[in-house]
């Protein structure tokens, strides 16, 4: 079967396409209602107070594995409901405990909360709060995937994006300030979690048929002690690779450099990691029946190449005229922050193209390997930040990361396309392919942004998104 046969029997393929569908919608709306604020919320808050709060959610990415062993990985796992029902619980009760202990660690330790004066400073109490919130959310919405309630996913992501995002206007309103910011973060995760609390209760009780064990949670967490023993530091470096530039860059420029590189990397970064969370939650499900049916490595190639198309154009087009674009959006004085995509643009991409796919580990039981991974990628972004922070610019700084983060992660791609068994072609193709298609219309844009007409720029940087989605859809036969 050839690339384009196999692409199109991805969207044939109701069982995957239905579920990833509900999942977009939710996703969509979420995404409109937060893009459509940041036009008003980075007029409204300065990069510092952004720094601030991005410093303080960063810390929340990185400890969400630790907190929860990332034992809800195994929910999907076993084929008897009562025993993914005690997963839950069990990587319910791992959260509950970790921030409790996290609270007690940040509100004694004068030590700890020293370390982060300058940065978070009195901020950082709010984190076990966010981590409880956001991990509470995850694991729900994991949960929920294993019973296929996409529907009840996706208007949780809405009211996410939406109570995070009046809470933020509202503080802003009254007075801005990095709290109002990271009070948006909490209540949003949090009433996504309410959102969802009937269905899963609902679920539960259906899949416990009785009450829980603790000696079935305890057999659980031994069954599937993989999870903590090698995909929670996995997970927990993997965050940190993402998240360590934010640790670095106060050290070395302070906290209006980072607020603009935070707010840069994240325009760029969310909007395409939320899509490619609905995606991984799908993908995870599906790749276990895909897997016990031996036809993994074709669904597989098929995701990649989707993955690829759908970050391709949006972080080419900003790494070619995102200045213009960030301008016409959210005001000059954030330029410098589209600046920044130009250096780590790629690492971006695969980034976003690499996460869904390392539910692979889990599926085939190769969590030690994808320890080695991501620890041999820690390495290589450490040295990359480390070699960059010594110049003194952040510019070079950036343009470390972005080489060594594009290498690691094109690796890590790679080692888990030939896992699935995909063939060298189904790995490279998909950016030969977009790169061909979307070369000339990027040149046309960067043509216009020589103009220096941001508005002009930014509609040249649209019609070429819709051009390049229209040529794709045409010559791969998708509609």
């Amino acid at each position: 079967m050839t690339l384009k046969q196999r692409i199109l029997a991805l969207f044939e393929d109701s069982a995957f396409r239905a579920p990833v569908l509900k999942l977009l919608s939710g996703t969509g709306i979420a995404f409109v209602i937060a893009y459509v604020a940041q036009i008003a919320l980075l007029r409204i808050y300065p990069d510092e107070y952004w720094g601030i709060a991005d410093y303080v959610t960063a810390w929340v990415s990185i400890l969400a594995p630790v907190a929860s062993l990332r034992y809800e990985d195994a929910l999907m796992l076993p084929e008897d409901r009562r025993r993914s029902a005690h997963a839950f619980l069990l990587s319910v009760s791992a959260v509950l405990i970790f921030c409790t202990g996290l609270l007690l660690l940040l509100s004694l330790s004068s030590t700890v909360m020293g370390y982060f004066e300058g940065k978070g400073g009195q901020w950082m109490l709010i984190l076990p709060m966010a981590i409880l919130a956001n991990r509470l959310a995850k694991i729900s919405e994991l949960w929920l995937s294993r019973q296929e309630s996409f529907g009840r996913i996706s208007v949780a992501q809405v009211v996410q994006a939406g109570s995070m995002v009046s809470v933020r206007l509202g503080a802003g309103l009254l007075g801005p300030g990095p709290g109002g910011l990271i009070w948006g973060y909490v209540v949003g995760f949090g009433l996504s979690t309410i959102s969802m609390l009937t269905r899963v209760i609902t679920t539960l009780q259906e899949s416990l048929r009785g009450l829980p064990s603790l000696g079935e949670m305890g057999r659980i967490a031994v069954r599937y002690r993989r999870f903590p023993q090698f995909t929670m530091p996995a997970a927990m470096i993997s965050g940190l690779i993402t998240r360590l530039p934010i640790l670095f860059i106060p050290e070395f420029f302070g906290m209006a450099v980072l607020g603009q590189y935070s707010r840069g990397f994240s325009i760029l970064f969310v909007p395409l990691s939320l899509l490619a969370a609905s995606i991984a939650q799908v993908f995870f499900v599906r790749a276990v029946e895909a897997n016990r049916a031996g036809g993994l490595s074709s669904f597989t190639g098929n995701v990649h190449a989707r993955l690829v198309l759908m970050a391709f154009w949006p972080t080419a087009v900003l790494m070619v005229a995102g200045g213009d674009i960030f301008t016409t959006l959210f005001g000059d004085a954030w330029r410098d922050g589209a600046s920044y995509l130009r250096y780590v643009g790629p690492w971006i991409l695969l980034t976003v193209v690499a996460s869904p796919l390392t539910r692979l580990f889990d599926v085939l039981e190769r969590q030690r390997l994808e320890l080695f991974i991501t620890l041999l990628s820690l390495f290589v972004i450490g040295g990359a930040l480390l070699l960059g922070g010594e110049q003194g610019d952040i510019r070079t700084l950036l343009l470390f990361l972005g080489i060594g983060g594009a290498v690691v992660r094109f690796g890590q791609i790679v080692w888990l396309l030939t896992l699935a068994g995909c063939p060298v072609r189904t790995m490279i193709a998909p950016y030969i392919r977009y790169i061909l298609v979307g070369a000339p219309l990027l040149a046309g844009v960067w043509m216009v942004s020589q103009l220096e007409l941001p508005l002009l720029t930014t509609a040249a940087g649209a019609i070429g998104g819709l051009a390049f989605l229209a040529i794709i859809l045409h010559r791969e036969k998708l509609i």
